[in-house]
């Protein structure tokens, strides 16, 4: 009975150093994706400009090939002119233009599944984007020197101390306004709270609808100090039949703004500002 006790334990244990060994496989994995989503086509770092515009303002110009602007009439070395339907934003090319238009003269600009789209000029790529029912274009620089300059961002050690388990507890047909870094109120559907145990405290985090995605905007103890000032955010998996899932906090990641000052970041609720340091995850961009 003894020696059954002895190999069930060794097994136990050789069982956790496995997952371990899993846990931080697949978080070295998340850094290096993480690296190439920032350093990407459509990543943060490449962004130069982001220009708010209407009707008044709607015809597109290349000046040199040092940027692209808009203007109410149109310029002499103009490429375009965007054309409003509702919440719809369209694209009528001037022929002939260096652009992906040049086969379709009118395109639908916005709005567009997530990660598509996207109209290049040369070395620049725009996009459109709607926030607080304003519409703003985009603008990025294929070959930003911050791309080849880029140091990865540093990152905790995998602590499998700060992955959670939380008990979700839906809500349904909520919504919250919640400011971004320009101080406009963006409105966001609420899935729930997610209730977890810190150090023998119970806490809870709002979580939004990203994507349809269980997203959190959280801000700890660390902020402005070791991590982003304005929080950093998290993917949650969707709970099991039980309404279990867990907080992993190795995988917070910083926004969009630790990265360009083009980007419209929401920050934290009240709900979800953590009394306690939560140190894991990415740390401050070392360029901040």
């Amino acid at each position: 009975m003894r020696l059954i006790k002895i190999v069930l334990c060794f097994l136990f244990f050789v069982g956790l150093g496995s997952l371990s060994h899993a846990q931080v496989q697949q978080f070295e994995t998340w850094k290096l994706e993480r690296q190439a989503e920032l350093t990407g086509e459509e990543g943060w770092l490449n962004l130069v400009d982001l220009i708010w515009f209407d009707e008044q303002k709607a015809f597109l110009n290349l000046e040199g090939k040092t940027r692209l602007f808009l203007s109410e009439k149109e310029e002499q070395e103009n490429i375009g002119r965007f054309s409003f339907s509702g919440d719809s934003v369209w694209f009528s090319s001037k022929t002939p233009a260096p652009t992906q238009l040049e086969s379709q003269q009118k395109q639908l600009v916005f709005p567009l599944a997530y990660g598509t789209g996207g109209v290049k000029v040369g070395t620049w790529k725009w996009s459109v984007i709607q926030r607080a029912g304003k519409f703003a274009l985009r603008i990025r620089d294929l070959n930003h020197p911050s791309l080849v300059d880029f140091i990865p961002t540093p990152v905790f050690e995998y602590n499998s101390k700060f992955n959670l388990s939380a008990k979700f507890e839906p809500r349904f047909n909520e919504t919250l306004d919640i400011p971004n870094v320009l101080g406009q109120l963006i409105t966001w559907k609420v899935m729930g709270y997610l209730h977890f145990t810190w150090e023998g405290k119970p806490y809870r985090l709002l979580a939004l609808d990203e994507l349809g995605k269980l997203f959190v905007i959280f801000a700890d103890e660390t902020s402005a100090k070791e991590t982003y000032p304005t929080g950093r955010y998290l993917y949650v998996a969707y709970p099991d039949k039980t309404g279990v899932t867990q907080v992993d906090f190795n995988y917070a990641y910083n926004p969009p703004c630790a990265y360009t000052d083009f980007a419209t970041c929401p920050i934290p609720p009240k709900e979800n500002r953590l009394p306690f340091s939560v140190v894991a995850g990415e740390k401050m961009p070392l360029a901040h």
